[in-house]
């Protein structure tokens, strides 16, 4: 179970502790693996530590590259020697791992860090990425309150398939939001724009009713487009806030989950 810090989830697995940092500036930004790495090391974790050794990058070709760092140091809280392990992979945050040695680690996550290279097996890193389902804390109806939205843009660049010249350009657009209200009542809207430039189209869709929670880890509308709708839900933390996610329990697709953020209402209130 994971509990929430000021600046990253915590995880206590075994003698492992596992920080589940929350998204930073200047911690992702397209580079090869080591400058990034050691630029998120330098951000995230050296500020707590002093000592380090053997410090070193590593990462693995495959489609959501794993990134690794790793090194031996000293914690300034505890004045303890650690074994760190600094992972991060596709669209997730970083993690760290801080075990007492690294045995300890290989004993936790079954693999040698300090052997990974490029043609590794990625399926070690399985465990690992794991650890950030642990930034999933379930709802509750008093949790409902307030504005939360969810924004969506895609462009689309057309040419020609036949003589490669210019052909437009296609916008999706799309802006959806809950109003939680006392009585656990409910508003919602979903606001669409679709098209090519120049001949693009809106369609707005609204509905209101009763909200409930059937379990930790659903909520049930009493009515969205017509009808009584459950979506899978679970809070998960950043900076100073929560966000809200949502995944439609009777059409899931891939399984991604929709976020929404505390905001503004954009509903004109008649």
């Amino acid at each position: 179970m994971g509990t929430e810090r000021e600046e990253w989830v915590e995880v206590v697995k075994g003698d492992t502790k596992v920080l589940l940092h929350y998204p930073r500036e200047g911690t992702v930004f397209p580079a090869d693996p080591a400058p990034m790495t050691t630029t998120a090391w330098n951000i995230l974790v050296a500020p707590r530590y002093s000592n380090l050794r053997n410090f070193k990058t590593s990462y693995i070709v495959t489609y959501e590259r794993p990134y690794l760092g790793m090194g031996y140091a000293t914690e300034k809280e505890t004045g303890k020697n650690v074994f760190i392990v600094f992972f991060h992979q596709g669209h997730e945050g970083w993690i760290e791992f801080v075990s007492p040695d690294k045995n300890s680690f290989i004993q936790q996550y079954k693999f040698d860090p300090e052997t990974i290279q490029w043609d590794s097996n990625t399926d070690l890193m399985i465990p690992l990425a794991k650890m950030s389902g642990y930034n999933k804390f379930a709802v509750a109806a008093t949790d409902f309150k307030g504005v939360w939205t969810s924004d969506f843009t895609g462009i689309q660049q057309l040419y020609n398939v036949y003589s490669g010249q210019y052909a437009g350009m296609n916008i999706s657009q799309s802006n959806e939001e809950f109003i939680f209200e006392e009585g656990n009542s409910y508003r919602w809207r979903l606001l669409a724009v679709n098209g090519v430039v120049g001949n693009i189209k809106a369609v707005e869709v609204k509905s209101a009713g009763q909200f409930s929670i059937p379990n930790n880890w659903q909520i049930k509308f009493s009515k969205i487009e017509g009808k009584p709708h459950t979506y899978h839900a679970f809070w998960s933390c950043i900076k100073g806030a929560r966000v809200l996610n949502l995944l439609d329990a009777a059409a899931p697709g891939s399984g991604i989950y929709t976020k929404f953020g505390l905001g503004r209402s954009r509903i004109k209130i008649k």
